[in-house]
């Protein structure tokens, strides 16, 4: 579901909840002009009907489809892509913070990433997919600079409004303050609150620009000041870890990940198509107008 069609969703969701069934509520007065449940309904069918009616009509074909093959999402998959999905936050604390953020759940992850591996399986299946050992071999030769682990630092992070706040800060943890209470007390970053201020370790590139050179340029254990558009960062780095190279047997298991997906996402267009001609697809008049089922 991509932002589009859960904006639409959630907006009519919201209409529905605003006024008693069967009835056309009112949802908002401008100066006393009404605005209508009809009228909002009406205009986000006429913009975004089409494409969210496709999406639902694709989902559909998807679940009926693995549902006849008896294929269902495999929990030890899901739970490592949950994880692979987690390591990029570096805490599970922050990971869940930022779901948060977004309106989401751990719950509503595992659940997407459950239909991602049935959707994937279906597609593997009905093309025959595979990756082969010479594929994987050609792959990580052409690639090796670009698998292996990045330079990349373990940080620790406090956002505060003024550098004043900043200097008082680095004052306590220099006399053996906690970092973690004093950023889960005082940082104004999502980080603070949800992981006591630790990135884990973050590869060069992933920070903002301000912070991200003077952080690789740090000893492990320095802790230093930085201003920023934001406010002041406390920075301080517990670890660093020098690049290396890329090892055949350490990458092949992602690397063949990484394949087999490509391969899944120039398939995955036919093999929609192809559940699209044999499906019995009708739109009703009432909204045929407004949206119009996309038939191959």
């Amino acid at each position: 579901m991509n932002a589009i069609f859960a904006s639409l969703a959630l907006i009519l969701a919201s209409a529905a909840s605003a006024a008693p069934v069967g009835a056309d509520g009112i949802l908002v007065r401008v100066n006393g002009v009404p605005i209508r449940q009809s009228e909002v309904v009406e205009r986000l069918l006429k913009r975004y009907g089409a494409q969210a009616v496709d999406e639902m009509i694709d989902e559909t074909l998807l679940r009926q489809a693995a549902k006849k093959a008896a294929i269902v999402a495999d929990e030890a998959e899901v739970t490592r892509r949950l994880t692979k999905l987690q390591e990029q936050f570096g805490s599970r604390e922050l990971f869940i913070s930022q779901l948060e953020q977004a309106g989401s759940s751990i719950a509503k992850v595992k659940e997407d990433l459950a239909d991602e591996v049935v959707r994937e399986r279906l597609v593997v299946k009905a093309k025959s997919l595979a990756v082969t050992d010479a594929e994987l071999k050609k792959a990580f030769d052409e690639n090796k600079d670009k698998l292996g682990a990045p330079e990349a630092v373990h940080l620790r992070h406090i956002l505060v409004a003024t550098e004043a706040e900043a200097k008082d800060i680095v004052v306590k943890l220099k006399g053996g303050a906690d970092f973690k209470a004093l950023a889960r007390e005082k940082s104004q970053a999502a980080s603070g609150k949800a992981a006591g201020g630790d990135y884990g370790f973050v590869a060069r590139g992933m920070l903002p620009a301000e912070i991200d050179e003077i952080a690789f340029a740090m000893k492990p254990g320095e802790i230093r000041v930085v201003p920023g558009p934001r406010g002041s960062h406390v920075l301080q780095v517990l670890e660093t870890r020098a690049a290396k190279p890329a090892v055949f047997a350490q990458v092949k298991d992602d690397l063949r990940d990484m394949l087999l997906a490509e391969k899944i996402k120039r398939a995955a267009p036919e093999f929609l198509a192809d559940l699209r001609r044999k499906a019995d697809i009708k739109t009703a008049d009432s909204v045929a107008p407004a949206v119009k089922a996309r038939q191959p």
